[in-house]
């Protein structure tokens, strides 16, 4: 079975890829990969109004998923700010330390990891569906971007100055239901078929 029959939430999946595919030889790939896209959207679409409370249930998932990464994420980034400021750890015979620039990039690290294993996991717990359930998920993720854009670009009326930090969280924030997605795609690549 291949990944695409995996993610493809619809009964008729055979008769689905075969259309696309003898259509495909006639068009560009960027065809090609638009109705591979659009079919995953429907599909998913009647999916979760078939099944809205295994909808409701992935969006649990999700929440849950991310309360469990990231509730010792403090305790975690000061262990990170002591081995990354130079005076680390002793561990046995060995001196325990990581780059100085550690500290400053495992936020994003653990907010990208966060959000891929809350995809994984809604994946692995609706099996049946595809990808099917994830989307309303990856929707609600869709609504932080869009709150830290709207925060960003008003600032409460004031005018912002873009640096580095308000840039990469903007970006970071943009990339989240992307992580969803494929952490996602993860988890039902590796079911048992």
């Amino acid at each position: 079975m291949t990944l695409l029959e995996r993610l493809l939430p619809s009964q008729d999946i055979d008769a689905l890829l075969g259309d696309i595919d003898e259509e495909a030889r006639r068009r560009s790939p960027f065809w090609y990969w638009g109705q591979i896209v659009a079919a995953i959207g429907v599909g998913s679409y009647r999916a979760v109004r078939k099944h809205p409370f295994l909808a409701l249930r992935a969006v649990g998932v999700g929440l849950l998923t991310l309360v469990v990464v990231f509730l010792p994420a403090p305790a975690l980034l000061r262990v990170v700010r002591v081995l990354s400021d130079g005076t680390g750890y002793y561990v046995g015979p060995y001196w325990v330390t990581l780059p100085p620039n550690a500290f400053r990039y495992f936020p994003a690290l653990v907010n990208v990891l966060g959000f891929a294993a809350s995809g994984w996991m809604i994946a692995r717990v609706d099996r049946a569906h595809g990808i099917a359930m994830l989307m309303p998920w990856a929707l609600l993720v869709c609504a932080l971007p869009l709150y830290v854009l709207v925060d960003a670009l008003t600032h409460y009326g004031r005018p912002i100055t873009l640096t580095g930090p308000i840039v990469g969280g903007v970006l970071s924030s943009l990339s989240l239901p992307a992580w969803v997605v494929l952490g996602g795609m993860f988890g039902v690549r590796w079911k048992h078929t």
